[in-house]
């Protein structure tokens, strides 16, 4: 039986890929996410043993002070976030936080003063910007 130099070289290449090392083909399709994974975020009175306490969207100005949590899982490796506080959408505060791999929550918060009623909104974004998800939330009497 004859075969065609073609039909030779095909063979030999059909042979090589089944040769080839299984990561050569998956070089562009990451093993893990590259970025961390916002799991919960929420605006709370309060933060105990680690955990948001009366969480809410309408909050009363008598409070002394509103934290915004968040818990990342998973996050690949250390990472900054950002959480970005607005007032009626004039930004007020800019906190930088530092999440460590595997899992991580923090919070930030900002203190209340009877100028503060109305809407706002925490943006929680990474470095480059990227909102992950954005609180919305209103002080009242």
């Amino acid at each position: 039986m004859k075969i065609s130099i073609v039909k030779l070289y095909l063979y030999i290449i059909a042979v090589l890929m089944l040769m080839a090392p299984g990561n050569m083909w998956a070089q562009n399709a990451p093993t893990s996410p590259i970025e961390p994974t916002l799991t919960r975020a929420v605006m709370c009175e309060t933060i105990e043993k680690f955990q948001p306490v009366n969480q809410a969207v309408v909050f009363s100005i008598d409070l002394d002070r509103l934290s915004c949590f968040t818990e990342f899982n998973p996050v690949p490796e250390q990472t900054v976030i950002y959480h970005q506080w607005y007032h009626r959408g004039r930004l007020i505060s800019i906190q930088q936080l530092t999440i460590n791999p595997p899992r991580w929550s923090s919070f930030t918060s900002m203190q209340l003063r009877k100028t503060d009623k109305g809407p706002w909104q925490v943006d929680i974004t990474d470095k480059n910007g990227k909102i992950f998800q954005t609180l919305r939330f209103s002080i009242t009497d």
